[in-house]
This record gives structure tokens, C-alpha cells and sequence, in this order.
């Protein structure tokens, strides 16, 4: 009996481990840079966090539900709010973490969201890539998803990059995490119309 319940046990444990390895594997994600982020969004919004829920799914177990309040759009339907179903969350005491990224109530985003899934559900292009934290900036307000401008920007038409981060990319490396709320808009705007 305690020989059955070990290998059980043994049996259970490399199935977990083998299921972690996967979704390790699903969630690792090239570097991806502007062009190709805006490219795979069927929406790019400014949006404030204003609720996230769980919920039972039945085809992928456990689904969290964040809700927004569209602030600016430059790529997209019209809408004032948007509601993003992502794989992944924790409810009964049950935790499931596809490494889908989170958001706080009351933080504000810029979100490059694909259309959804037939199952409903869209992750930001390339998880964390498409997720642009918003904060606070002397009296305006700057983006960043944590990847270095110069890298992000490195495809995109000279022509359509604002003045004022030309010239953060012209300094040092550390003034490349973050863009101007309103230049970065402003150029998103502008890529969709020569496209």
C-alpha cells in the first residue's frame, strides 16, 4: 500500500514538473521590437485598470478578466472601455500562472492587444512587451515596458520619431527606458497612417 501510494506520488510529481516545462517554454518570447509589437495589435490603447476578476473556464480551468477605461486610442475600434481575458489566475485557492502579464487597479497602461482568441482570450503582443507601464513624469506622464528605446525604436522611419526622444536617444543609455506619454501616442498615430 505505502509502495503504490509513493509511486503515485513520484508519478503525480514528474507530471507537474513536465507541465511546468511547458509552459516555461510557451512563455519564453523573443525580443520583439516596435514594428513588429504594432504589427500583431489589432488595438493600441491608453487605458487606466479599473478591476480584475477570476473565473472558471471550462476549456483552460482558471481565466482573469481585467477591466479598463480607454483614456486614448491610436490604433482600433472605437470604445470606451476595454476588457482583456487572460489565461491564467487564481481562484478556490487555486493558482495558475501562464505568465500573462498583470495589472493594478488604478495604474494606467498602453496595451497592444491582438484580437482575441476563438476562446476569448488575448495576452499584449508578446506578453510584457505590449504592456506600456504609464507613470508620472515631472508635470506630464512617460511609457516603458522595461526594453531599451534605441532597441524598440530601431526599425521605425527616422520621420515619424518625435523630436523630443531623437534627442533622449542621442544620450546616454539610462534616458532610453522611457518615451513621452503624448510623443509616443503621437507616433503610433503616425505609423498607422503610413502603413
Amino acid at each position: 500500500m505505502l509502495r503504490s501510494a509513493i509511486a503515485i506520488i513520484v508519478i503525480a510529481a514528474c507530471a507537474v514538473a513536465a507541465c511546468g516545462a511547458q509552459s516555461a517554454i510557451a512563455a519564453s518570447v523573443i525580443p520583439l521590437d516596435l514594428n513588429q509589437i504594432e504589427a500583431g495589435a489589432a488595438e493600441i490603447v491608453h487605458v487606466r485598470c479599473t478591476g480584475n476578476t477570476f473565473q472558471a473556464d471550462p476549456s483552460i480551468g482558471i481565466v482573469t478578466v481585467s477591466t479598463f477605461v480607454v483614456l486614448d486610442r491610436a490604433k482600433g475600434s472605437a470604445g470606451s472601455t476595454l476588457t482583456v481575458r487572460q489565461a491564467g489566475g487564481e481562484l478556490n485557492g487555486l493558482a495558475v500562472d501562464y505568465h500573462a502579464p498583470k495589472f493594478r487597479v488604478g495604474e494606467e497602461y498602453v496595451l497592444f492587444m491582438p484580437a482575441p482568441s476563438r476562446l476569448g482570450l488575448a495576452s499584449p503582443v508578446g506578453l510584457e512587451q505590449g504592456a506600456f507601464t504609464v507613470k508620472q513624469a515631472g508635470a506630464g506622464k512617460d511609457v516603458g515596458n522595461g526594453r531599451d528605446f534605441a532597441e524598440l525604436l530601431a526599425g521605425v522611419d527616422a520621420a515619424i520619431i518625435p523630436p523630443g526622444m531623437a534627442a533622449r536617444l542621442q544620450q546616454a543609455s539610462d534616458a532610453h527606458a522611457r518615451m513621452d506619454l503624448g510623443e509616443f501616442m503621437a507616433m503610433l498615430r503616425a505609423k498607422g497612417t503610413k502603413q
